[in-house]
């Protein structure tokens, strides 16, 4: 599992002190997990707060067929 996280950055914004960016995507709750492109593009948003590591790596997976 460790090799498909590390495939990503890992970037986390505070929703209180950076309300400009959590607007730009929408984000309501937190915990939020999207995947970008590089340019700020939104490929995929992790409908879940929380996932068990194997179901999460799985949304990751689905994120990177997505940005293909």
């Amino acid at each position: 599992m460790k090799e498909e996280i590390a495939r990503f950055e890992a970037v986390r914004i505070d929703g209180d002190s950076q309300k400009e960016v959590a607007a730009k995507y929408g984000v309501g709750a937190m915990p939020d997990f999207r995947v970008l492109k590089a340019d700020g593009t939104e490929v995929y948003k992790i409908q879940s707060g929380f996932l068990p590591p194997a179901d999460f790596v799985r949304e990751l997976e689905s994120a990177m067929a997505k940005a293909k």
